[in-house]
C-alpha cells in the first residue's frame, strides 16, 4: 500500500530527479535504503503531503542515519529539516537533504582514501575495494549535484571530474561499473597517489558546500540558494 501511495505521488508532484539527466558518465546508480527513503520524502512534500514527509522522515532511515552521525552532521540539522518538512518548505527540504547527501559522499571517499593507503593489502586489492566505495559515493553524490551546482558551477564540475580521474587513477577506465561509454578503452597504469590526491581534492569541496549551505538554510535562504527548477 505504501509503495502505491508513494507512486501516486511522483506521479502527482511531476518531478524528476538528478538521476535522470547525467553529468560525465551516463550510469545511474540503483538506489540502496537511503537513497530511496530520501526520494520518497522529497516526493511527499512536493505533493503537498507534509504530515506524510513527516512521517517518512521519522520511520526511515534517512533519520535513523541522521541521529547516528548527529555529532558529525551540522548542528540541529535533523531538528530543521523536520520543521521544513511541516512547513512545506521545498527549498529549506531540499537544502538540508543535500547536506545530508554530501555528508554520504564524503565519508565513502574517506574510506576509499583510507583503503588505498592499507599496507597490509595488495595494491590490486586496495584500488578494487577504492573503486567500489567511490561507486557508493557516486550513489549519493548523484543526488546532491543540483544543489552544489546552485552555489558553485564550478565545485560541481571539479566534484565530478575528480570521480572520473579517481577511476582513472585506479585503473578503473571510467567505469567499474558506474561510467558508461569507456568499456573499449584500456585502463592506464594505475597511480594511488594521485587518486589519493584527487579524493582529498573531492573531500575538501564536500567540506566546503556543508558548511555554506548548513548557514544558507539557517539563515533561511535556501530559496535563493536552489532557484525554483
Amino acid at each position: 500500500m505504501k509503495r502505491v501511495l508513494l507512486s501516486a505521488l511522483v506521479a502527482l508532484a511531476g518531478i524528476s530527479t538528478p538521476a535522470t539527466a547525467h553529468h560525465v558518465g551516463a550510469f545511474i546508480p540503483k538506489d540502496d535504503d537511503i537513497t530511496r527513503n530520501v526520494k520518497e520524502i522529497k516526493f511527499a512534500t512536493q505533493a503537498g503531503r507534509p504530515e506524510l514527509a513527516v512521517k517518512l522522515f521519522d520511520d526511515g532511515i534517512v533519520h535513523a542515519a541522521m541521529e547516528k552521525e548527529e555529532k558529525r552532521l551540522p548542528r540541529g540539522l535533523e531538528d530543521r529539516l523536520r520543521g521544513a518538512l511541516r512547513r512545506q518548505d521545498l527549498p529549506g527540504t531540499e537544502l538540508r537533504l543535500a547536506i545530508f547527501l554530501a555528508f554520504l559522499t564524503r565519508e565513502r571517499l574517506f574510506d576509499a582514501a583510507a583503503r588505498i593507503h592499507r599496507p597490509d593489502l595488495t595494491p590490486e586489492r586496495r584500488q578494487e575495494h577504492a573503486r567500489k566505495l567511490i561507486n557508493a559515493a557516486w550513489r549519493y553524490y548523484n543526488l546532491v549535484d543540483f544543489a552544489i551546482s546552485a552555489y558553485d558551477a564550478r565545485m560541481a564540475v571539479d566534484v565530478r571530474m575528480g570521480f572520473e580521474d579517481a577511476q582513472t587513477y585506479l585503473g578503473g577506465m571510467m567505469i567499474d561499473p558506474m561510467w558508461a561509454g569507456a568499456a573499449a578503452a584500456k585502463p592506464s597504469a594505475p597511480d594511488e597517489g594521485k587518486a589519493a590526491a584527487v579524493i582529498d581534492g573531492m573531500v575538501r569541496v564536500l567540506d566546503r558546500f556543508m558548511v555554506v549551505a548548513a548557514r544558507t538554510a539557517d539563515a533561511g535562504g535556501a530559496g535563493r540558494f536552489l532557484p525554483r527548477r
